[in-house]
């Protein structure tokens, strides 16, 4: 994955798992919301920064947790835009992600 991309994932996380909210570690994962079995790419808007835990190691991981992660907007669904389908933050709050790597809040 190009790297300017991932920085630009990280940054617009501030730093912290999109999932969960806690801190990212130095090494922390990469995750298609359109999964690439699906047809997603590696745009900004489909991607979200996560810890390897959130992503698909621990109990709460996104991928072991389809449904909720779709309600959240952290799994769209292959017929879907990633650009029109809103994330919910652990913090409650959705947003519209940007393939610039901007977030608008939602309504």
């Amino acid at each position: 994955m190009d790297k300017r991309l991932r920085e630009l994932v990280f940054n617009r996380s501030m730093g912290y798992c999109e999932w969960c909210g806690s801190p990212l570690p130095m090494s922390w994962a990469i995750h298609h919301r359109k999964l690439k079995s699906q047809g997603g790419k590696d745009s900004a808007a489909n991607l979200i920064a996560l810890h390897h835990e959130c992503h698909n190691l621990g109990s709460h991981a996104v991928h072991l947790n389809v449904n909720l992660a779709c309600d959240r907007g952290f799994i769209v669904r292959s017929w879907l835009n990633p650009l029109t389908v809103a994330v919910e933050y652990a913090d409650g709050i959705k947003w519209i992600l940007d393939d610039q790597g901007g977030a608008k809040a939602q309504p």
